[in-house]
């Protein structure tokens, strides 16, 4: 069982809209008055907060339960880091938010009363909404067009992967090559990071403009905004659609294996203002949350492997050289003269490594490549343990066959 979040956008009426915008100010104005309450007695704590201004919120028109959401934003949030709540968003609970699946209804408390609200629905929500098992509550916002949304809290049963028989690929992530599988599956990073350096390069443009007085002016400073959203937005959009592709070239019961990049930021360094920006940004954690909910759904296994040497070891003959990564692109073992993309050798580590062996096991997706130096990806097949045994006592000079 997980926890996710939908994202369905409402179709309200002229007077449905405008009273949903007078609960989201209304829910505002209570949690910034919880907010002054909580600085002046320096008392965040939720239970302690509750006493001090649940009454002086339900004055001011706050249904109970929606002070009681005030109340938990302005704790869970650490408010003391905030300044100001803005009115685009309320938070709603089980009691005050329900469901009507048969006409695609949403029943939300505000403050002039319990509406009911037509949904404007799509395949991809009426698939989960299908297999959720309830509704937690949700979060009503506003986007910057005036639309209104609903972040609809669901909790989905998650497939018990089956025992057995299933297949172990590797991932091995990286900024010119995204992702790279150990079944020769390869996505590139190149749009991605393009997209980031021209949006580094437009912010650079707006940050000289605000760092001057005369040029800081309101419309300076809501370009600055747009574009950072713009960023995330694709930035999110491109990492959903990998993950989603990755996710869908598996199948139930069988195991992705990535490494583990925990603190990784910390661990390494980048020469160059630009290559800085990129180390810092580059969403590696994001990537590997959205692979790990979406191979819940899916009934694949997601396991963590330590990332050490992962390209700079040999899977033919297991020397580890930093020498054996002869550039970006390309690995070749200077013990025994294995040639091959260094993605793909990383990819192929990370998966013998989540099976916990040195040798190919059995069901560790393998390749044939056509070509040496950096090596092209061509369509995955899975070789015998025989063959691929074969490949890896082959002598050196016939670097042409890998697996993957």
């Amino acid at each position: 069982m997980q926890t996710l979040t939908l994202r369905c956008t409402l179709k309200p009426t002229p007077e449905q809209a405008a009273a949903l915008e007078a609960t989201a100010r209304r829910f505002a104005e209570g949690c910034n008055h919880a907010l002054r309450v909580a600085k002046e007695h320096g008392e965040f704590r939720r239970f302690k907060l509750h006493r001090l201004v649940y009454r002086d919120l339900r004055a001011m028109g706050l249904s109970a339960n929606l002070a009681v959401q005030a109340i938990a934003r302005v704790g869970r949030k650490k408010g003391s880091r905030a300044r100001f709540y803005q009115p685009t968003s309320c938070a709603f609970d089980q009691r005050t938010l329900s469901l009507r699946g048969e006409d695609e209804t949403v029943s939300l408390s505000t403050v002039r009363g319990r509406l009911r609200i037509p949904l404007k629905l799509g395949n991809y929500q009426r698939g989960l909404l299908a297999r959720a098992r309830g509704v937690q509550g949700g979060v009503l916002t506003q986007g910057p067009r005036g639309k209104w949304y609903i972040n609809l809290v669901l909790r989905i049963e998650t497939p018990t992967p089956p025992g057995g028989g299933g297949t172990i690929v590797g991932l091995d992530m990286g900024q010119k090559t995204l992702a790279m599988l150990s079944s020769g599956v390869r996505f590139s990073g190149g749009p991605l990071k393009g997209v980031r350096l021209r949006y580094l390069k437009k912010r650079a443009e707006v940050r000289s403009r605000l760092d001057r007085p005369s040029q800081r002016t309101r419309g300076v400073k809501r370009l600055w905004e747009r574009l950072t959203r713009r960023e995330a937005r694709f930035v999110s959009h491109a990492l959903h659609a990998l993950a989603k592709r990755i996710v869908d070239g598996l199948e139930p019961g069988d195991t992705l294996a990535v490494e583990d990049l925990t603190h990784l930021r910390g661990r390494t360094a980048r020469r160059g203002s630009t290559e800085r920006h990129l180390h810092h940004l580059w969403p590696y954690a994001k990537l590997r949350s959205l692979l790990g909910y979406k191979a819940a759904l899916r009934g694949v296994r997601v396991v963590a492997v330590d990332p050490r040497h992962t390209s700079q070891g040999c899977p033919r003959c297991g020397h580890t050289a930093r020498e054996n990564r002869r550039s970006q692109a390309l690995f070749r073992c200077t013990a025994c003269g294995f040639q091959h993309n260094a993605g793909w050798v990383a990819a192929y580590n990370v998966a013998l490594r989540a099976r916990g062996c040195s040798p190919v096991p059995q069901g560790i997706v393998a390749r044939r490549a056509g070509s040496t130096g950096e090596g092209r990806c061509k369509p995955a097949r899975i070789l015998r343990v025989s063959s691929v045994h074969r490949l890896l006592s082959e002598s050196p000079n016939q670097n042409a066959l890998a697996f993957g």
